[in-house]
């Protein structure tokens, strides 16, 4: 669909997008397929499998609820595009709640990885929707990725200094102590770059200063040395909980904390 083409421009009521007469004609042939009636059934299937995901992750941009609903009447909500992306990866990128509900209930897959390896709820977090997140994992939905690309992500969102980011991957429920390929936390990242104010942060998410990297260091190791950055380990790290499965322990038996 050419943007340029005033036919296909969504006509917004109310925040939500409609479509006139002319449209729904045309979105009828397209789906009915009379413009290739003497084609076979076959390859009309497979013209109608390769339009729908596209028009459908359209109609998500759009917010049109009225065209996806159709289309979904001839394509599965988890029909992908050429990229493999699908209808729930866009409306997560896009952090449209209405639309990620909609397409839940009828039934989209969250655990769908698109050509790039990544899922929706990765769309959410990288797009910093704090708001989605925290509907879709109220849904059960989890992130789909690995361990070490998870800690890699938010080592860099340490670095970049990018608070939203990081409360999105905190949402999300990942652990926050996931190590990348050195075994390094977003807690050793915080420290070495002596960033008082990031290391606060990761705390009340749930981050420790236990875990150790390939070189057998903690965190706290690198803070010794650091009154300031050791006085916010204090007293829980430094006495009451020396090693990650006390502070677990503790941890649940002061569900406050």
């Amino acid at each position: 669909m050419a943007e340029t083409d005033d036919i296909f421009r969504p006509i917004i009521v109310d925040g939500v997008v409609v479509r006139d007469k002319t449209f729904l004609e045309r979105l009828g042939k397209v789906l009915k397929l009379q413009w290739l009636s003497d084609k076979s059934l076959e390859m009309r299937k497979s013209l109608l499998d390769s339009i729908i995901p596209s028009l459908a992750c359209r109609a998500v941009e759009n917010n049109d609820f009225i065209s996806l609903r159709v289309l979904l009447k001839k394509g599965d909500a988890s029909c992908e595009t050429y990229d493999e992306f699908t209808p729930l990866h866009t409306a997560c990128e896009l952090g449209n709640l209405e639309m990620i509900l909609f397409l839940l209930t009828r039934g989209a897959s969250p655990r769908h990885m698109n050509r790039f390896g990544n899922c929706p709820m990765y769309m959410a977090i990288k797009n910093r929707h704090c708001h989605a997140v925290k509907l879709l994992r109220l849904k059960g939905v989890t992130v789909s990725l690995q361990t070490v690309r998870i800690a890699m992500e938010m080592i860099q969102a340490v670095q970049n200094r990018d608070y939203p980011v990081l409360r999105a991957w905190f949402l999300s429920g990942v652990d926050m102590d996931a190590k990348d390929y050195n075994e390094r936390t977003v807690m050793h990242e915080a420290v070495c770059l002596r960033d008082k104010s990031m290391i606060s942060r990761l705390l009340g998410y749930g981050a420790t200063p236990l875990e150790r990297d390939v070189w057998g260091q903690t965190a706290m190791d690198i803070a010794q040395n650091d009154a300031t950055m050791m006085a916010l380990f204090e007293p829980i790290f430094t006495t009451r909980c020396p090693t990650k499965q006390a502070y677990l322990l503790y941890k649940a038996e002061h569900s406050h904390i």
